[in-house]
């Protein structure tokens, strides 16, 4: 997640969402936007997330997996 964190200045609402993804990837091998939508702890799902990042969604997600996958 640092390297997510290091990816642009967000802000404190921002790394609040990004700790929930965070926190899911404890539990669950593979984050998606189906599995987002689905999460209780997501209010407003893929869309409220995304505008949260400010379009930087798909990224984070992109991201995330290919950090995860290297790191296995």
């Amino acid at each position: 997640m640092e390297m997510i964190y290091s990816l642009h200045s967000w802000s404190t609402v921002q790394r609040k969402w990004l700790n929930r993804l965070a926190k899911q990837l404890v539990h669950e091998v593979v984050l998606d936007k189906q599995f987002i939508n689905e999460l209780p702890a997501f209010q407003g799902g893929v869309k409220q997330l995304d505008k949260v990042l400010v379009g930087h969604l798909d990224s984070v997600l992109g991201e995330l997996r290919e950090h995860l996958w290297e790191a296995s």
